[in-house]
């Protein structure tokens, strides 16, 4: 199960989905850069890893248009959405929506993460 809500109060500003396929919520990256030496090797920089690098590319095939309508209007209304899954509850900006026949893809370029 996910949910995606509004950052503030919206009587209509909730949407549970109750199968997201997995994959495009799992990946991350590391802080990191390497260079090229001049003697033929690398010098890596790793500043870490931040939830901040993170894009959700949450797909689902919706429950009924009402839930597709509800969640265009709130990609149109609100610059961040709240997005809560098994991993935590993050806070991001709306990137991409696209409806292709039965799927339903909203990408989250995330902010930060909220509940840690």
């Amino acid at each position: 199960m996910l949910t995606i809500t509004s950052p503030i109060f919206d009587i209509e500003g909730v949407e549970n989905i109750v199968s997201p396929e997995p994959s495009g919520l799992t990946g991350f990256e590391r802080r990191n850069s390497r260079v090229a030496t001049l003697d033929g090797g690398a010098a890596f920089n790793d500043f870490g890893y931040s939830d901040a690098d993170r894009t959700l590319e949450i797909r689902w095939k919706p429950s009924s248009q009402r839930q597709v309508d509800n969640i265009v209007r709130m990609v149109k209304s609100y610059g961040r959405l709240i997005v809560s899954f098994r991993e935590g509850c993050f806070i991001g900006a709306p990137g991409s929506f696209s409806i292709s026949e039965d799927k339903v893809q909203l990408q989250i370029l995330v902010e930060r993460r909220l509940d840690q």
